[in-house]
This record gives C-alpha cells, sequence and structure tokens, in this order.
C-alpha cells in the first residue's frame, strides 16, 4: 500500500523565493473553540481531524490532531497520528511543534522564532526557515497569498502556487453553504474550500494511487454557516 506510506497529510496541506504573508492572521480570525472534520476515502470514513483555536490576550494557540486508522477485515493495516501546535502573538508565528506517526515512521518538529527566522530541528536536522512563512495546515485564509509553505511533518518549506477556482455550493450537515474553491499546486498540492467566514469548509487531495482523501467540517464554530458579514470582511477567502 504504496498510496497509505504516502498521505494523510493534509496539514502539510507546507526553498528559493519570497512568501507573499500579506495578512499572516487576519483581524479578529479566527473565534476560538473546536473545529471537527471527517475523513473520508473512497466513501469509506476512515478517521477524525479536530483544530483548537485558544486565545490568551494577543496569543493565538492553534493544535490539529489528526487520527487515521484504516482497517482490512478487522486488522488495521495502517495508522496516521499527528499532533501539532502552532502559537502565534501579534499576528506572527512564534513557534510550531508537531509530533507524527506515520504507520510506525516517528517524526519531530520544532521551530522557534529567532528574529526574522524560524529555527529548529526535524528529527536529526536541523531547520532554518524565513520567519514570514506560515504553516500549510490550511486554517489560515492568508494560505491562498503564499508562495511557499511549512509541511507540518517534516517542518521543511514547499514552493506553491494558488489557483483560485472561484464560488461552488457544498452541503455541510443540512446546509448548503457557498465555499470559495482553491487549488495549491506545486510542490504541495492540495484542494482547499473556504466558507463566508474564512473557515475551512473541505479540503482533500490525491494518494500516490489516485485515491481521493476528503476533509468534510462536521461541527465548528457556528459562523461558517452564517452568511451574515462578520468575520468574513477580515477573511480573505
Amino acid at each position: 500500500m504504496r498510496f497509505w506510506a504516502s498521505c494523510l497529510v493534509l496539514l502539510g496541506l507546507l526553498l528559493p523565493g519570497a512568501a507573499r504573508a500579506a495578512v499572516p492572521v487576519p483581524d479578529g480570525f479566527p473565534p476560538t473553540g473546536t473545529i471537527t472534520y471527517d475523513v473520508w476515502r473512497e466513501g469509506s470514513k476512515i478517521g477524525t481531524h479536530s483544530v483548537d483555536f485558544l486565545r490568551d490576550g494577543d496569543k493565538l494557540t492553534v493544535r490539529t490532531k489528526i487520527r487515521i486508522e484504516v482497517k482490512l477485515l478487522f486488522v488495521t493495516i495502517y495508522r496516521f497520528e499527528h499532533d501539532a501546535e502552532e502559537d502565534w502573538v501579534a499576528g506572527k508565528l512564534m513557534r510550531f511543534t508537531a509530533k507524527t506517526d506515520d504507520n510506525g515512521t516517528d517524526r519531530d518538529v520544532l521551530l522557534e522564532r529567532n528574529g526574522d527566522q524560524l529555527k529548529g530541528h526535524y528529527n536529526s536536522e536541523e531547520a532554518l526557515l524565513p520567519g514570514d512563512l506560515i504553516v500549510g495546515s490550511l486554517w489560515n485564509p492568508a494560505t491562498v497569498d503564499q508562495s511557499q509553505l511549512i509541511e507540518p511533518t517534516k517542518g521543511r518549506a514547499k514552493a506553491v502556487t494558488i489557483v483560485d477556482r472561484g464560488m461552488e455550493t457544498l452541503q455541510v450537515g443540512s446546509q448548503s453553504v457557498q465555499a470559495h474553491h482553491y487549488s495549491i499546486t506545486g510542490d504541495l498540492r492540495r484542494e482547499v474550500w473556504y466558507g463566508p467566514d474564512g473557515e475551512v469548509v473541505q479540503a482533500g487531495y490525491r494518494g500516490k494511487d489516485g485515491s481521493l482523501l476528503t476533509f468534510k467540517l462536521r461541527a465548528g464554530p457556528d459562523a461558517t454557516l452564517n452568511t451574515a458579514a462578520g468575520s468574513a470582511t477580515a477573511a480573505k477567502p
């Protein structure tokens, strides 16, 4: 199963070139709370993806948790676990940590702000990145303004090109939601749909075997299903 060895890193929904970090975190976004997604592959639910947003003054902490388990005849044939934390202060990424168990392969990332750089390690390798990069965890609507993203499981910069696909209607529970669809291409390939308030409604990508993984919103702050202006003015999508 070559597919399972390489996929399930939607976080990554992230080299040369400058990142266009015009608005690293839109003012007042995201609202405090937890967003939960179900992970689907070819009609079968294979896991969950949750994102917690916590605020303490001007500090925003974002905690991401992914749990994937694939079974065949009641036997687990693939397991993926990812826990990450982003600390933002006054719109700047100050610290990023991630621990990943990719079916027995452990990955440990630490990046901390050091002046205008992010310095740390991936496992035993040293890492040094430009300080204006953001993590490719997709929750930040400024993702669509970037030319590089930090891939979360290895803490490496990936060159990307963003393609605007326009507005589409998605079904979230019993409600229809207008969402702005963007394709992330280049060294990292993802599809992402942002709701009217900038929250991710759906995301997906294809594994090496061509199968499609889809992350569908299950629960989160009520703003996603509220088409009133509110925080939509702060979030570009």
